[in-house]
């Protein structure tokens, strides 16, 4: 009791600090992305005709992301939004390229090679505008992807890696730009000793999930993926691809006219299936709590991991708002408002990397009641009541006889009254239910 109300004074002493702790605190380790909406799009010229096309192009890209759906921009809901995106952006630049040289042509007159127009959107706005049309939301919390890409060109095949070595910087650099695209976080190996005789060409050709998932181990990553991209007798690049994700394994393959688009394909797949897993609408989910649910949270002992979980919980796609109602030792409670449904929460929770799932607490069966006896007699453990010494019994067959000429007769239980027929019947009192058990998740904190 002592270190409840210690630790609950000091998040009430600190409560002016917290804005600071929240730009302090550190987030999900390599799972919380950066720039879903945001994005850079190229312009032809700085004419009002570019710019508006480069807002929907902007938008467009920055729609995707966030929902991780890439034919979100035909949904007849987002219509008018794409038609005026301007409303949605927070700010915008264009990024202006080295002065080419002297004398050198340009593509068309009056366009400038390489200008670009970085956008900034406004993440409430595209939030509310995604949930009114129950839309997804897929949110910053994505699962980190382990890479495992392998590429044959003709008889010299290679494996995909961190570093930026000539013979794989260009394959790398289509997967990072497809991965960018879709904001999906992810990981090249480092082909060092260790990965070397861990992971062969082979065993990526095979689909050999134990093998990868097994040298994937190290990295730290929630999901790991092989893929293998060659060129097919038909001259277009035919990949086979795999994802490892929470137990389960999925396969597909894929057919392109290029090597970069290819891989970029591949990649698309891996995030298709993730958002399907992942992202969540606005819409209710039959069966769901209409309320909030409740996250409860064991091991936090210090202001800054308190400031850490409510920023963490308010970013938390499936999550419309949380609020702190209880503390209780080193256990936080945040009565929590689900976007869809409350599995999601606690599906999304599982991922950050900081926190662990937890089995609810076994609650103490409550004593049966005391039986009553077949013989009529009271239980031992009862005490029964004794009548004062001028008192007698009455028994039902004496209640008629003997009353007054005004009395009322009382009748046996289970006899029949008689009403007066001016009367009118009360109806017996309806039970209250007690209230439905709040849904709890369970974790812990440990960072």
């Amino acid at each position: 009791m002592k270190h409840y109300y210690r630790f609950a004074a000091r998040l009430l002493g600190f409560a002016g600090m917290l804005s600071a702790l929240l730009l302090l605190a550190p987030t999900a380790d390599a799972v919380q992305v950066a720039g879903l909406y945001q994005t850079t799009v190229p312009v032809t010229d700085r004419s009002e005709a570019a710019l508006a096309a480069a807002f929907t192009q902007a938008f467009t890209q920055v729609l995707i992301k966030v929902t991780g759906n890439t034919g979100v921009a035909a949904n007849p809901a987002l219509a008018a939004a794409l038609q005026q995106p301007a409303q949605y952006i927070q700010q915008y630049a264009y990024q202006q390229p080295a002065a080419p040289p002297a004398g050198t042509a340009t593509a068309s007159p009056g366009s400038t090679p390489g200008l670009s127009l970085s956008v900034s959107f406004d993440p409430p706005s595209v939030d509310a505008l995604l949930q009114t049309a129950n839309l997804p939301l897929w949110g910053r919390e994505r699962p980190l992807v382990m890479m495992w890409v392998g590429v044959d060109q003709s008889g010299a095949r290679f494996i995909v890696g961190s570093d930026g070595g000539s013979q794989n910087s260009g394959a790398r650099a289509a997967l990072q730009q497809a991965a960018d695209a879709r904001g999906l976080p992810v990981l090249f190996p480092l082909l060092d000793l260790q990965d070397q005789g861990a992971v062969s060409f082979s065993d990526l050709d095979g689909g050999f999930m134990d093998t990868v998932i097994a040298a994937s181990a190290r990295y730290e990553a929630n999901a790991e993926v092989a893929g293998v991209v060659r060129r097919a007798p038909t001259g277009q690049w035919r990949g086979q691809w795999w994802l490892a994700f929470r137990g389960r394994t999925d396969h597909w393959t894929t057919l392109n006219p290029d090597l970069d688009t290819a891989l970029a394909s591949g990649v698309g797949g891996v995030a298709d299936r993730l958002a399907g897993l992942l992202a969540v609408t606005g819409q209710s989910v039959p069966g769901a709590p209409a309320g909030p649910v409740r996250v409860a949270i064991a091991g936090v002992g210090k202001v800054n991991d308190y400031a850490r979980i409510e920023r963490m919980l308010e970013h938390l796609a499936p999550i419309s708002t949380a609020r702190l109602v209880k503390v209780s030792g080193d256990q936080l409670v945040f009565d929590v408002v689900p976007r869809g449904n409350p599995e999601d929460v606690a599906r999304n929770l599982a991922l950050v990397s900081w926190l662990t799932p937890e089995p609810a607490p076994v609650t103490p069966a409550e004593p049966a009641p005391t039986p009553t006896p077949s013989n009529g007699m009271l239980p031992a453990a009862t005490t029964a009541v004794t009548l004062p010494p001028n008192a007698s019994a009455v028994q039902p067959a004496d209640m008629q006889a003997g009353l007054p000429a005004n009395a009322t007769a009382v009748q046996p239980a289970g006899a029949p009254v008689a009403m007066p027929s001016n009367a009118t019947a009360t109806a017996a009192p309806v039970a209250v239910l007690p209230p439905a058990p709040v849904q709890t998740f369970y974790f812990r904190y440990q960072p």
